[in-house]
């Protein structure tokens, strides 16, 4: 497979915590499926200092796309999804030096994973952020209901963008497909 014509699909978060374990969750299920040889599944519920390093030391690895899935709290509507393209823009210094001294003390962040890569710019230009703003937030290893829902929604999804395959602009953005 020729560098740039993979495509990552990731899952951030931490397990049994609910719909927190949304990115996990996603992992587990997704691999158990069937998917074209140039899909990679990632369980990303690990530091993000560390998948930094991960991205570096594969070569082999480097990726056109990127589809990243996890639950993020932000007082939004719970158990909506959010998908949007990741900004190809260096975030703010103090931002990033922020999210590093969390990711070392251990906190898994979706939000963190993203703005450490693209400083240091392990992200493809074509990045999609799939978040759930959770409603179950309690110890367990099972998602409520409306987590499920939502699972089984974003797998539909990742499944019809990959076999899709839409060209980039360069910037992240998709461009119209031909019909």
């Amino acid at each position: 497979m020729a560098d740039g014509s993979k495509t990552l699909v990731a899952g951030v978060g931490y397990q049994h915590l609910s719909d927190l374990s949304f990115g996990s969750v996603i992992v587990e299920r997704m691999q158990e499926m069937e998917w074209p040889e140039d899909v990679q599944i990632e369980d990303f519920g690990w530091g993000p200092i560390s998948i930094l390093h991960w991205f570096e030391e594969s070569p082999g690895k480097k990726f056109g796309r990127a589809i990243f899935a996890g639950a993020i709290e932000r007082g939004r509507e719970p158990g909506k999804l959010y998908i949007y393209p990741w900004l190809a823009e260096k975030p703010d210094p103090e931002l990033v030096q922020e999210r590093i001294s969390e990711a070392l003390t251990g906190v898994i962040s979706l939000e963190n994973l993203l703005i450490i890569a693209q400083h240091f710019d392990a992200l493809p230009s074509d990045t999609t952020v799939i978040e759930l703003e959770p409603v179950e937030q309690e110890w367990g290893s099972d998602m409520g209901e409306i987590g499920q829902q939502r699972l089984t929604e974003t797998i539909a999804w990742i499944q019809a963008e990959v076999h899709a395959r839409p060209r980039t602009n360069g910037n992240g953005r998709k461009e119209a497909r031909n019909k």
